[in-house]
């Protein structure tokens, strides 16, 4: 082969190696721009799943009179003796649903799946009330123990928060 075949055949290799990178190069870049908008969608459906959960408890406490009226008890602050057996097994199973919902959320942000800020969205009140506490305090062994540190400080601060605004005339 000539010298000037030679050259030619290293240019030719060189325009197909610049090809063949820069193919590449856009192949990960179409990869790094579906990954991101695929994460994107998977916090949105995360946070429409806590929104739903919400939701249904909210709905079943609107129409279910013997959720109603002992979700109006624990809000009106009644203690385990005030309540009846009955009520204290609907309010009981209601928060502690409530307490996983709230766990479930906080390993989500813990893992990096989801935002901080989903947990801004959770109402911590009725887990602040004497039988909020008092159902906390029968179970909160079977929670993970750095969750306990988060959801006691939660409710340490809800607790406080509402003492202020009822104090403020």
């Amino acid at each position: 082969m000539s010298k000037a075949g030679i050259t030619r055949s290293f240019k030719t290799t060189y325009v197909l190696e610049a090809v063949g990178i820069g193919t590449v190069i856009v192949s990960l870049l179409f990869v790094a721009v579906e990954l991101h908008q695929n994460t994107k969608a998977v916090h949105g459906q995360t946070n429409q799943a806590i929104a739903d959960n919400v939701n249904a408890l909210y709905l079943a406490i609107a129409t279910d009179n013997e959720l109603s009226l002992a979700w109006h008890k624990l809000l009106a602050n009644y203690s385990y003796d005030e309540l009846t057996s009955e009520e204290r097994i609907i309010l009981e199973m209601a928060l502690l649903s409530g307490f996983r919902r709230v766990e479930n959320i906080w390993y989500q942000v813990d893992e990096g799946l989801i935002e901080e800020r989903a947990l801004t969205r959770i109402g911590y009140l009725p887990y602040t009330k004497r039988f909020g506490l008092q159902t906390w305090q029968k179970y909160r062994d079977g929670f993970d123990p750095l969750f306990l540190t988060y959801f006691e400080s939660q409710i340490g601060h809800e607790q406080a928060a509402f003492e202020t605004k009822a104090l403020t005339p």
